[in-house]
């Protein structure tokens, strides 16, 4: 074991990224760092107790660069062969695939990469998959981030594992990778589009690195270990958001929402507030990739606005300011105006809400009367007009008190904090515009039973779904 083969393997140690008799599916393009990464787990075999069929190799043809591609994978190929590995090939018209995916070609091409590995280390019952990621991978991802405006975790740059993924030259530069092939004297593929400065890493690999490395030639070595600081104080931020602000989830048919508490948000300080919004709309959106910094702070600003602010952010999620709540949701809110008398007793379904159960029975008065939410007996004697469920109308009242006060409905929706965006839809009993009951919420004092009643028409609501109905 030359020293080279001693770093990685230190590496691989140090952040347990092979347990012996781990199996691995390699990624090789036949570049320098997967030809590489190939050589070294080829050394190291023994030490790390890898069995003897443990490693197959993954090349991917991305249909891109015709005659030299097709030399790529015949190089990775017959290399396969000489160092006694399996070797699996895919082909995939990339181009194709990324119009397809609405991704650029090389987005499109890792996710086609790591969908094949993936397939084949279910399909062989393997362990994990290695890529050859190397320092300067590092150091052009964080330089890439910062440039389009990243925050923290955008720093940390790439991770040495990410689930069932290991990177074990993540502890050595590309000087070193191609110092080590020459000396084991392995030739390796050139891509020709590495060095197409139309792409923004390329830029980055051969105008802005090098430069760096004048200035000191520690440079890519300062970067990860900066990337490295961030990774850590960035796990830290994420368990203390965590612990710190209360959230609710819900999903549904409808889409996804998350419900932040602004008492709780108020109580923390900027940075972990930008972490816990930043977290919620990724919960909600499931995933982060074009959420930036001006989204989560004006998402963060809502905290500090009237209730029914709101802002509107990728991928269709709205986020908005009700009373107490931040609350962000993918759901398209979209109210049905509905209105059916009620004739008779039976179910009377409440479009896309619930059900009301009604029934008609005689009474006897005891005291005292049941208040639960969701169950309410109404004197049929009271009942002067026809009652119907509907939606809410401009101009509905409800009597608040014996003494027959009024207030009118908006009102009670906004003592009452109910989201802007669910009251329309909200159902009521009414009899022309005077409000029996807000379901679930309010009931007029107008219509109870006292000790003349006789006869009750009891309407009991279930939520959609709710097979025992609503519970009180």
């Amino acid at each position: 074991m030359n020293y080279f083969e001693q770093k990685v393997y230190n590496y691989i140690q140090t952040h347990g990224l092979i347990e012996p008799g781990n199996r691995l599916v390699v990624g090789v393009s036949g570049g320098a760092d997967s030809v590489c990464l190939l050589r070294v787990l080829k050394a190291l075999m023994p030490v790390l107790h890898i069995p003897s069929q443990g490693i197959v190799v993954v090349h991917v043809h991305h249909g891109i660069r015709g005659a030299e591609a097709d030399h790529d994978a015949a190089f990775t190929k017959d290399l396969c062969a000489k160092l006694g590995f399996l070797y699996q090939e895919y082909r995939k018209d990339i181009p194709a695939y990324a119009k397809q995916l609405n991704m650029t070609v090389e987005e499109a091409g890792r996710e086609y990469r790591y969908q094949c590995m993936e397939e084949l280390v279910m399909q062989l019952k393997f362990d994990k998959i290695a890529v050859a990621h190397n320092q300067d991978d590092v150091a052009e991802t964080v330089l890439f981030h910062m440039l389009r405006g990243s925050g923290l975790n955008g720093l940390a740059g790439i991770a040495a594992s990410r689930g069932n993924i290991i990177r074990p030259l993540l502890g050595v530069s590309r000087a070193e990778i191609e110092a080590y092939l020459e000396e084991c004297g392995q030739d390796f593929c050139l891509d020709s589009t590495n060095v197409e400065l139309a792409y923004a890493r390329n830029k980055i690999r051969h105008s802005i690195l090098p430069v760096m490395k004048e200035l000191n030639d520690r440079a890519v070595e300062h970067i990860c270990q900066l990337a490295q600081d961030a990774a850590q104080s960035y796990d830290y931020i994420h368990t203390q958001a965590m612990e710190q602000c209360d959230t609710t989830e819900d999903e549904d048919a409808f889409g996804r929402t998350v419900t932040l508490s602004i008492a709780e948000l108020y109580k923390v300080g900027p940075v972990l507030q930008e972490h816990i919004v930043w977290e919620a709309i990724g919960q909600v959106a499931q995933r982060k990739k074009d959420i930036t910094r001006r989204h989560i702070q004006a998402v963060v600003a809502l905290i500090y606005q009237d209730s029914g602010s709101s802002v509107q952010l990728p991928y269709g999620i709205h986020a908005r300011r009700n009373y107490g709540e931040l609350i962000l949701s993918d759901k398209v809110q979209t109210m049905t105006d509905y209105r059916f008398a009620i004739v008779q007793a039976g179910d009377y379904e409440i479009p896309d809400q619930g059900t009301l159960s009604v029934s008609i029975e005689d009474f006897t008065f005891t005291e005292p009367i049941p208040k639960k939410n969701y169950t309410k007996f109404i004197d049929y004697a009271k009942i002067k007009g026809t009652l119907c469920v509907r939606t809410p109308e401009d101009g509905d009242y409800i009597v608040i008190d014996t003494a027959g006060n009024t207030k009118k409905l908006s009102r009670v929706f906004i003592d009452a904090k109910i989201d802007r965006t669910k009251r329309a839809g909200w159902p009521v009993l009414a009899c022309g515009q005077e409000i029996v009951w807000v379901v679930g919420l309010r009931f007029s004092p107008a219509y109870h039973v006292d000790e003349q009643t006789n006869k009750i028409m009891k309407i009991q609501y279930g939520s959609k779904g709710d097979q025992n109905g609503t519970k009180d």
